[in-house]
């Protein structure tokens, strides 16, 4: 588990599966108003507490976003102009969402030659290569057609690179997009790595 204070009033946690696992959840959990979910949310907000100082009082909203095979990214806001009770009383108002694509964060440019070669002999052709404060990204689309399954396809990917906690919309507005469509396919054609 990471967490990360993106303003004064908002956090962002990024859990594994093992994470939740260890608290006796599972991705499917989050999906329904149960209340180990509501502890989960309760326990992230005083280690952000303890950690990073985040006072929880009052209204809170909890943002969830699946990450297919990664984890997950949770964003807690405090709702600073709702009039404050006497009470300890926190109220959560929670919104989960699942991201279907599988993006990718690579150290350097030779790790993505890497994974591209490999997987230009596997005929997968398409993914958005991006780049933003010295790392590159790769972002394949749900739709991504492979024979692999889904499972190996993201274990052949992790050989290379590692999942991204955050949304390729926020390395496109930030960083550069450097090949929107068919990334696979235009490196390896650059490279010569198809025949």
């Amino acid at each position: 588990m990471r967490l990360e204070r993106i303003a004064a009033n908002k956090i962002k946690v990024f859990l594994t599966f093992d994470d939740l696992q260890e608290r006796g959840l599972t991705k499917e959990d989050l999906w329904m108003d149960r209340p180990r979910v509501h502890q989960l949310f309760r326990d992230l907000v005083m280690e952000a507490d303890a950690s990073l100082g985040f006072k929880a009082d009052g209204t809170l909203s909890v943002e969830v976003f699946a990450l297919p095979a990664q984890g997950m990214v949770i964003h807690i806001s405090k709702n600073e102009d709702i009039e404050q009770e006497e009470d300890d009383m926190i109220e959560m108002d929670i919104t989960v969402d699942e991201r279907l694509d599988l993006f990718y964060k690579f150290p350097d440019f030779e790790a993505v030659l890497q994974l591209v070669q490999v997987l230009s002999r596997l005929n997968i052709k398409n993914g958005t290569f991006m780049f933003m404060e010295g790392h590159y990204y790769l972002c394949f689309p749900a739709s991504t057609q492979n024979y692999l399954g889904y499972d190996r396809f993201v274990a052949l990917i992790s050989e290379f690179g590692n999942a991204c906690p955050y949304s390729p919309a926020v390395v496109k507005e930030h960083g550069s997009v450097l090949i929107e469509k068919g990334a696979v396919t235009v490196l390896a054609d650059a490279f010569g790595f198809r025949h």
